[in-house]
């Protein structure tokens, strides 16, 4: 099988085939996230999500601008959102796509401001793999897998 170059995670498409939505708030200080890149709220202002985040507002459609308070725009992580990465394993040979994968929930993997869906943890639950991605085959070494964040993960989850 092939061994697909690892590229930052991106809003795939909707449930609903309408634009996913997108919402401004300020952006906390020190930040140097990529668009792409998952964030969630803290103290009401966009924060870079690390390994294992289990509080997940959205990704971040543009670069972080390193000014404290400035707009950032966030692809809202709700029921209607699929987005697409890579998978992620520890052990680069186990880095692979497999069928098995779709249905099952798996934590998130930030390394060098890309984030992954980590298919070796299954103790932090932060995605639900909903297909694989059409891109790759069964079997590529970090092929692509389209998932949604779970409720319990989404920041902004209605009735919360």
């Amino acid at each position: 099988m092939s061994v697909i170059n690892q590229v930052s995670a991106r809003v795939a498409r909707t449930i609903s085939g309408n634009s996913p939505e997108i919402l401004t708030f300020p952006e906390a200080a020190s930040q140097s996230f990529k668009a792409g890149q998952f964030v969630y709220l803290n103290s009401g202002k966009v924060t870079a999500c690390t390994d294992d985040a289990t509080t997940i507002l959205g990704m971040a459609v543009g670069d972080a601008s390193g000014t404290t308070d400035e707009d950032c725009e966030v692809y809202v992580a709700n029921g209607d959102t699929i987005f697409e990465a890579n998978v992620y394993h520890s052990t680069a040979s186990s880095a692979v796509t497999a069928i098995t994968q779709v249905g099952t929930c798996y934590a998130l993997q930030v390394d060098s401001n890309k984030c992954y869906v980590d298919i070796e943890d299954t103790s932090n639950d932060a995605f639900q793999v909903r297909r694989l991605s059409p891109k790759d085959k069964v079997g590529d070494r970090y092929g692509r897998v389209e998932f949604q964040v779970i409720s319990s993960a989404r920041q902004l989850e209605s009735g919360s």
